[in-house]
């Protein structure tokens, strides 16, 4: 047993050593841990996007298009650049980048509205972006509204009812929308937190298979565990690694998680002690699934092509950019066998919705879970190649020992 937890630490030693002699690995957990979620929280500081300019066809030259247009203008979302004559020219417009949008009045608007008939106003959206598209289609709905409650309102009253029962009659239930941990309604506050988690998840992932690919191009056999009697061990090869990486991200993901969120005045409501409680078996799940894969990686490139490619799927498979219950079964049970998944759901509850341990209890469970089977699947693995390093010993030293401690 001494002699194990001495390996252990041994292992834990060596492969800090490994970490920190490798620039390729040095740059993933660190700098990029350490840059890319500045980079990330800087681009989308500003959270919504105001003014975004767009193009104005009116046909219809009344004081009820005027009207329409200034309105539209004032609008928070959205600034008229420039009035065009046709709809070629508003196309031109857009094809320079000089409008986002294009919004089409028809010549009928103002006789419509004069004689109570329903018009229509078009919205042709730029979606190069999406907040180009939310802009265009928040700023005309809302106008249009607005418009046509005042106008609905007028009609009334000159049919003789007061202006309380007009405005009663024009909007008999109206709705008070609330928006919740995110009042500002912006882009940042509710994707910069997942992409925190997924930051850690990948750079974590693609640094402990291109570590595996390493020590494989360092043993001459192309063997991942070294030919060497302290590697004979199936505990503490795995328990020294996982501990060398857990011990350096458990540090860095108080930056990642906790300090960033607060440096860009993201959504931080949450206790951070739960949160770090919450992170414990993420970070163990994330590091036992790495080392579970990386016995498939023998070039250190391969890592990096596969695994960064997976990044944005992954973003969308943690039920943040696109909800969980709209996606395909196959996608739904495939994406909970990704521990980012459930790091990612249960740390903007705890961070971003104030929510406490017990309140993640189904998220906790589910990486307790995955840490676990990932561990014996890790240990499963790396005893197969445990026991390919011994026969290769064996064969070079013409002795066949099998005993394995």
């Amino acid at each position: 047993m001494k002699r194990a937890i001495f390996d252990l630490f041994l292992i834990f030693r060596e492969e800090l050593r490994s970490i920190f002699s490798d620039s390729t690995i040095l740059v993933l957990f660190f700098v990029g841990t350490l840059v890319y979620p500045l980079l990330y929280s800087w681009i989308y500081n500003n959270e919504v996007l105001r003014d975004a300019p767009i193009a104005v066809v009116d046909l219809s030259h009344s004081a009820q298009s005027r009207d329409y247009i200034r309105r539209l203008d004032a609008s928070p979302d959205v600034a008229v650049a420039c009035r065009c004559a046709s709809m070629t020219e508003a196309r031109q417009y857009l094809e320079d980048r000089k409008a986002h949008g294009i919004v089409l009045i028809p010549a009928a608007f103002g006789d419509d509205l004069v004689q109570g008939r329903q018009t229509t106003v078009s919205a042709y959206a730029d979606m190069s972006s999406f907040l180009y598209y939310k802009g265009l289609l928040t700023a005309v709905n809302f106008t249009g509204q607005g418009m046509g409650g005042e106008i609905q309102v007028k009609r009334l009253m000159g049919a003789g009812y007061t202006s309380e029962q007009a405005m009663t009659m024009a909007s008999p239930l109206p709705a008070v929308f609330t928006p919740l941990y995110n009042t500002g309604g912006g882009y940042a506050g509710f994707l910069i937190p997942a992409v925190l988690v997924l930051v850690v998840h990948q750079t974590l992932l693609m640094g402990i298979c291109i570590l595996a690919a390493i020590n494989r191009e360092k043993n001459g056999f192309r063997l991942l565990v070294p030919m060497s009697e302290r590697y004979h061990g199936t505990v503490r090869i795995v328990g020294g690694k996982a501990l060398a990486y857990f011990s350096i991200y458990f540090m860095l993901i108080f930056y990642v998680l906790f300090l960033v969120p607060r440096m860009f005045g993201l959504p931080h409501i949450g206790n951070p002690l739960s949160g770090y409680l919450f992170l414990v078996p993420f970070l163990f799940a994330t590091i036992f699934f790495a080392m579970m894969i990386s016995v498939c990686f023998r070039e250190r490139e391969l890592p990096m092509l596969l695994l960064l490619f997976l990044s944005v799927p992954l973003l969308f498979l943690s039920g943040v950019a696109w909800p969980l219950e709209s996606m395909p079964a196959f996608w739904r049970w495939f994406a909970y066998l990704i521990p980012s998944t459930h790091g990612v759901q249960g740390f903007i509850k705890i961070n971003s919705m104030g929510a406490t341990l017990s309140q993640v209890r189904p998220e906790y469970f589910a990486l307790c879970l995955q840490m676990m089977v990932y561990l014996i699947a890790t240990f499963l693995a790396y005893r197969y190649q445990i026991i390919r390093a011994q026969r290769v010993m064996a064969k070079e030293s013409g002795i066949l020992d099998t005993g394995i401690s």
